[in-house]
């Protein structure tokens, strides 16, 4: 019977809505409850072990961090699938709804999945392997990824929906419709609740703001490392921000 994990606090979107996809999927599932004090008091050493100071890297990292922990503490299974590359590939996030043209949304696409390393696989394969577990990402399968980029942008933006074209490759009864349909929601988000965003516990924790939260991050990193992992911050396009987070889209 197959296995699945879901991460996230108390007040989480993510393990809502993973509790039903598994209950229609009949899988073994398994959810890991955080605490927002214990997980930002960790954050220090996820900066260590992911090697970066990007802020929506980091945000991501700990719900995978402590899930990966949590997998190889109590659990036989060494290698598992994840996500990652879904939303480079088919032009996910929230802030391609606001893409001026077709092509600058391929464009944006490519160039996402070139600095892949940087970010999401960076903190896809960090946080695994810092507990002896193997990633398995079937969304940047080469070919997958070569075809589903050929394809123009004007079909991949076909729809308000993100990921259109893979949300109509799972119809017929593979997902239920709420699951399908439902409006992209970032990891770094989905662990916390809709009233009081992940990042927003941790900026108070600090008594800051956006910058506050950078300038940690920077700090820590820079107690170990020196040189420069990423050659610039993660943020969305085609919008006047300093805070990567989805939620600034939504509103």
């Amino acid at each position: 019977k197959l296995k699945t994990f879901s991460v996230g606090f108390k007040d989480s979107e993510d393990l809502k809505y993973a509790k039903k996809v598994a209950k229609y999927l009949k899988t073994d599932h398994y959810e890991l409850i955080l605490d927002y004090d214990e997980v930002i008091r960790r954050i220090p050493e996820v900066i260590r072990k992911i090697e970066s100071y990007d802020i929506t890297t980091i945000r991501a990292s700990v719900g995978m961090y402590m899930l990966s922990e949590y997998i190889s503490k109590n659990h036989s299974e060494k290698v598992i699938f994840s996500g990652e590359g879904s939303d480079e590939i088919f032009g996910g996030y929230l802030y391609f709804h606001k893409s001026p043209t077709y092509d600058e949304f391929e464009e944006e696409t490519k160039r996402l999945v070139t600095d892949l390393c940087y970010f999401d696989v960076l903190r896809a394969d960090r946080c695994t392997a810092a507990f002896g577990l193997e990633l398995r990402v079937p969304f940047l399968d080469k070919e997958l990824v070569k075809y589903v980029l050929s394809i123009p942008g004007r079909l991949r933006k076909y729809s308000e929906l993100e990921k259109y074209v893979l949300r109509k490759s799972f119809e017929n009864d593979y997902l239920p419709n709420e699951i399908l349909m439902r409006k992209k929601e970032g990891f770094s988000d989905g662990v916390g609740g809709m009233k009081k965003p992940f990042y927003k516990h941790i900026q108070e924790s600090l008594g800051g703001d956006d910058e506050t939260e950078r300038m940690w991050y920077m700090e820590e990193y820079d107690r170990c490392y020196k040189n420069t992992p990423i050659p610039y911050y993660w943020m969305p396009r085609w919008i006047n921000t300093n805070n990567p987070s989805g939620r600034i889209l939504m509103n």
